[in-house]
């Protein structure tokens, strides 16, 4: 386990648009601050088992949980008074949705019956809370651990992007949500009768509304979310549907853009496009963010060097596996070059993904996740 410190600067009131920051190492003491201003402080572990997993967070903190799936995205944002979700899913055969499932009964505490629950503490039946589940877009490795997350947990609200992927795993996550009392919300027009037909297969959702860009939304005390894309029509690939969110934690900002792109796989020194052009035309104070998660796992899809100035994260955090694409290993060498030239400290959940040394991880030693998992600590001082 390591401890990495840094420490961010930035006006609470109005969250405004993040300052610049320099890492420190934690022998250095943090500047005085500004009278007037709070010193926001942010700090970072590797999670490997469940006893690296920290308990619920003390009011004024806040964590980001970067969960190991190997090749995929699963992000838990906490405060003392909320948790909220963000992605959940792997592209590789050797991982399963308990993965997922058992980082969270270590984070959050175990919940629901026993699919829900591996080799660790037995269910009671009751189902722990998360506020908040937002699905960047409808693809497996985004999305296949959600359904079993509907299942074990009580959703209170359901983000959705809109755009219908005609797949078995997203027609079982609506089933399931349709059984749920979660609120689901999509930025596509409601049908009258709230229905979706999947894999032939029509699903009422009954308490179905509709939410749009810029709608900012209260997470707890000192934190809310804003949406920055939101587009349901049935684009060619459903990366151009991803919904980008903006979430304060007191005084810091995190940018989570699922695989928000720029177009075509291109050096990141070529100009901005797509979605990421799209971010910096609309939302160019929004998108200013301390901490960055790393859009289509570190893809010359995304991050041009442009997108990458606008947003100037001080901590990049980069979710990839083992599974190639065509010839390619995500993350690109050049994207990675791209942020630690903008100035950005980068985690990686793939970096012992060929060897892992733990015996223990969270939800089982099979498959190349639950090695390299991390959790960011803000901590808001006066």
């Amino acid at each position: 386990m390591r401890w990495l410190v840094i420490v961010l600067v930035a006006v609470v009131a109005g969250c405004p648009a993040p300052r610049p920051v320099q890492p420190r190492t934690p022998d250095q003491p943090p500047p005085p601050p500004p009278s007037g201003e709070v010193v926001p402080e942010i700090t970072w572990k590797r999670v490997e088992t469940v006893k690296d997993v920290p308990g619920a967070p003390a009011p004024g903190t806040y964590q980001i949980h970067m969960i190991d799936v190997g090749t995929g995205l699963a992000m838990l944002v906490r405060g003392a008074d909320f948790a909220l979700l963000y992605d959940a899913g792997t592209n590789d055969r050797e991982e399963r949705p308990m993965r997922v499932a058992a980082y969270l009964a270590a984070a959050l505490g175990p919940s629901g019956d026993d699919l829900c629950v591996e080799d660790g503490p037995a269910p009671t039946g009751a189902r722990v809370a998360i506020d908040h589940v937002v699905l960047s877009h409808p693809h497996l490795d985004h999305a296949s651990a959600l359904d079993l997350v509907v299942h074990c947990y009580e959703v209170k609200q359901f983000w959705d992007s809109g755009r219908v992927n005609d797949t078995v795993f997203y027609r079982e996550l609506l089933a399931g949500l349709s059984k749920s009392t979660a609120r689901y919300h999509t930025a596509a027009d409601v049908p009258a009768d709230k229905s979706v037909t999947v894999k032939k297969l029509t699903i009422t959702l009954p308490d179905w509304v509709r939410f749009s860009e810029g709608d900012a939304i209260q997470l707890g005390e000192g934190a809310k979310f804003t949406i920055l894309h939101a587009e349901a029509k049935p684009l060619k690939d459903p990366n151009q549907n991803s919904l980008v969110i903006a979430v304060e934690l007191g005084g810091v900002r995190l940018l989570l853009v699922g695989d928000a792109e720029s177009g075509a796989r291109k050096d990141p020194s070529e100009p901005v496009g797509d979605i990421e052009a799209f971010l910096i035309d609309h939302h160019a104070k929004a998108i200013a963010a301390n901490i960055l998660q790393v859009g289509h796992h570190g893809s010359k899809t995304s991050s041009r060097r442009g997108f990458l100035e606008a947003v100037k994260p001080s901590l990049a955090l980069v979710s990839s596996g083992p599974k190639m694409y065509g010839k390619v290993t995500l993350p690109d060498p050049e994207v990675l070059d791209a942020l630690k030239a903008v100035g950005a400290t980068v985690l990686r959940t793939d970096e012992r993904d060929g060897n892992c040394p733990v015996i223990g991880r969270i939800g089982g030693d099979r498959g190349p996740g639950g090695c390299d998992s991390w959790v960011i600590t803000v901590r808001s001082t006066p």
